[in-house]
């Protein structure tokens, strides 16, 4: 448990000079999703998340006055060590990790790291997980399909998904926006699961596997036992993409251009 006050400002909207608050508490320097350009009414101000409370000051001593008042504030007790050494080494999408993680923790469901992602559980059960993808991050409901979605927000990964459902986002802002929907798809998650339903699952088709990917296979054994390594989803998703191929050239071409992916653990979007 931490016992500094956790002091969350941005080193270009908040106002001063940020290095001036290393002494203060516990402190994040980062994009904290409010930011006068958007913000018309914060142009001129002081402010920063305070113990996580957005605080608004018309002066930098006014703002540090607050600072030097405040309490220790105390860590989610759910917080998992797992996910801080994660996000500690995130390069890409951090800023948008922690605040969905934040999001996911206030819901008061369990912290996990699973499939090397934060993912959150009620009652050892799957209920939401984070991703960060090339173009965007994600927010994934196992059981997305069963959710309302009255504001039609969520995106069906592939064609052959048929539980989970995703909320994509591409900046913090966009999260810090939402924030009430994004916790209301949670909330809705939450009861589906302790209410102990189901997704009506179809039985799927086999998919042939190509040619070139078996002889590849048999040339390849360490890089079978990779491919048979990923999750059903991900090795669904890469047989689609080279069937897709028309030409027999096609499909080597792309399965070698795969190969480190699979060998990373990695599906076909990740």
């Amino acid at each position: 448990m931490d016992k500094a006050p956790k002091i969350e400002v941005c080193s270009y909207c908040s106002g001063f000079d940020v290095n001036e608050l290393k002494n203060k508490g516990k402190v994040k320097i980062s994009c904290i999703g409010k930011c006068s350009k958007h913000n018309p009414d914060l142009n001129g101000k002081v402010y920063g998340f305070l113990n996580g409370v957005f605080t608004v000051c018309d002066t930098k001593e006014e703002f540090f006055e607050k600072i030097d008042k405040l309490e220790p504030f105390q860590l989610n007790s759910n917080e998992n060590p797992l996910v801080d050494a994660f996000l500690e080494h995130l390069e890409k999408w951090r800023d948008e990790h922690e605040k969905l993680r934040e999001l996911c923790l206030a819901c008061q469901l369990t912290e996990e790291l699973k499939w090397g992602q934060p993912c959150y559980t009620l009652n050892n059960k799957n209920v939401v997980i984070i991703g960060g993808f090339k173009n965007y991050i994600a927010l994934t409901f196992f059981k997305g399909a069963l959710l309302k979605d009255k504001d039609r927000m969520l995106v069906q990964q592939t064609e052959s998904v048929q539980a989970g459902r995703q909320l994509r986002f591409t900046s913090v802002e966009e999260i810090s926006e939402r924030e009430t929907m994004i916790k209301a798809y949670i909330e809705e998650s939450i009861e589906i699961e302790k209410a102990g339903l189901k997704v009506p699952v179809e039985k799927k088709a086999e998919i042939p596997i190509p040619d070139e990917l078996q002889i590849k296979f048999h040339d390849d054994p360490a890089f079978k036992n990779a491919f048979y390594a990923l999750t059903p989803g991900r090795q669904r998703g890469y047989i689609f993409y080279f069937n897709g191929a028309k030409k027999s050239e096609t499909r080597i071409s792309r399965i070698e251009k795969c190969m480190d992916k699979i060998f990373h653990g990695l599906g076909i979007d990740d």
